[in-house]
């Protein structure tokens, strides 16, 4: 424990300020010591760590600060940066027991501090106002606080005019598209969707949760549902806890609901499931999705074309489970609901703007049986030419034993009638048969007429030269 002054809130030489707000009286509340400005921790003094405290024991700072009286004393996170944190003991507001060393200091949520706005007060005029122009004002904003959920474009909206925000309060009949529409394209989110319920049911709860969730009490009221300008919407009001805080959705919400089709032949047809936090989920039918307006939405999210068909799956078992969009879209839908039981899936197919070809494995086959065919044809191409090519030589020269020439001596044949005798005196040969040795039974053509036609011609006139490998004289003995 380090010493680091003996001061007191309520001390005149106290030196504090609210700070990380649009506004001198409400902030993260910081003290000087030691020549540093220190964030206080919000459990110092032995305070609850989730509890709200008694303000008016820091109605001085409020008075410094020149600030109406002081409204809530807490833990406020959209304040929340810690600097120079310190964890004070003793009684509350006392600074003199107070440590900056603690690991737990720096991770102790820091201290708020909302004082309400000081009234604006004109006195009168003791002499006539110079003519100067006056100080240009910033224009009026809004804000919007985020839910638990973390939607952008999504939560309660907070109303900044000059040094003044806070939120607002409406009723039933100012729930309205019109002033829906303008809050939206003031934040330029797009254009109205819905009204958030959480609001109401925080307020009917725990009025402390809400200023915890909203940060700032309500200081204005819709004062026109149907105005034209932020400026003649809201009116102020006096600061307070009740009433309805205006929070709502617009079109532009982030993130949106994520959607995929699975178990089918394509990313684009399947049954629907959509994706909560981390986890995908089968999308339940539902009553107001009864045309064809969600599944585009899901066709086009798949990049997929238009929706070909979809039909309801049966439930199956009974405790089959899912989530479901009360909205027609899926893109109106800032949450989805639990369905325990009895969900009947839906299986949706688009039109495939890119129908499925050839693998990719089966195009590299076929390439590599071409390429392999090309390796034989260019290896074995030649040599099973040449074999084709020795092959019709040898039987084109099968076709004829003797010369076939017109001026040829001799041509030898065989029939039946000289099969004997060839047998006779060429016993090693006696089962060749020629192929050209047979002619028909019933022709009157000798068997020799080679023979016949050389005896005729020797008769005639001796030749001496022969074409033949048959000697002449054999042949006249035979």
């Amino acid at each position: 424990t380090s010493c680091l002054g003996w001061l007191n809130w309520d001390d005149p030489d106290f030196q504090g300020r609210l700070a990380n707000s649009n506004s001198r009286c409400q902030g993260q509340l910081e003290v000087h010591l030691r020549g540093l400005w220190r964030t206080v921790c919000r459990w110092s003094w032995g305070w609850s760590p989730d509890g709200r405290e008694d303000a008016s024991q820091a109605s001085k700072v409020c008075q410094r600060l020149h600030c109406g009286e002081a409204l809530v004393l807490a833990h406020f996170p959209l304040f929340s940066r810690p600097q120079n944190q310190i964890i004070c003991h003793g009684h509350p507001g006392s600074f003199s027991n107070c440590s900056s060393s603690s690991s737990r200091a720096r991770q102790c949520p820091p201290l708020g501090l909302v004082c309400l706005e000081p009234q604006m007060t004109t006195p009168p005029p003791t002499s006539p106002p110079p003519t100067t122009t006056p100080e240009p004002t910033a224009p009026p904003r809004l804000q919007l606080v985020a839910v638990p959920r973390g939607l952008r474009c999504a939560g309660m909206v907070e109303f900044y005019s000059g040094s003044l925000g806070g939120t607002i309060s409406y009723e039933a009949q100012d729930r309205t598209q019109g002033l829906g529409d303008l809050i939206c394209a003031a934040l330029q989110c797009g254009s109205f969707l819905k009204h958030l319920p959480e609001a109401e049911a925080a307020t009917a709860q725990d009025p402390g949760e809400l200023w915890n969730r909203r940060l700032l009490p309500i200081r204005w009221k819709v004062q026109n549902a149907s105005c034209a300008s932020l400026e003649q919407c809201f009116r102020k009001t006096q600061p307070q806890e009740g009433g309805q805080a205006l929070a709502l959705v617009c079109s532009d919400f982030q993130p949106k609901v994520q959607s995929r089709l699975v178990g089918g032949s394509s990313v684009c047809e399947g049954t629907v499931e959509v994706r909560q936090g981390m986890q995908w989920a089968a999308l339940c039918d539902s009553s107001s999705a009864k045309g064809m307006t969600r599944w585009e939405e899901v066709c086009r999210e798949q990049q997929c074309g238009g929706v070909n068909s979809y039909h309801v799956l049966d439930a199956g078992e009974k405790t089959s489970r899912g989530l479901f969009c009360p909205q027609e879209k899926l893109s109106q839908c800032h949450e989805l609901r639990e369905k325990k039981a009895h969900c009947k899936r839906v299986f949706v197919t688009c039109q495939d703007p890119n129908p499925a070809g050839p693998a990719a494995g089966t195009v590299a086959s076929i390439i590599l049986a071409l390429l392999l065919l090309a390796v034989l044809l260019v290896v074995c191409g030649p040599l099973a030419y040449k074999k084709l090519v020795k092959k019709f030589r040898q039987k084109k020269q099968r076709q004829w034993i003797g010369p076939t020439g017109m001026n040829q001596n001799m041509s030898f044949h065989r029939n039946h009638t000289a099969t004997v005798r060839s047998q006779v005196e060429n016993p090693p040969v006696s089962h060749v048969d020629n192929e050209y040795s047979q002619p028909p039974r019933n022709s009157h053509v000798s068997a020799y007429p080679a023979l016949e036609g050389a005896l005729h011609r020797s008769s005639t006139q001796p030749d001496n030269s022969s074409d033949s490998d048959y000697d002449l004289h054999g042949a006249q003995r035979l």
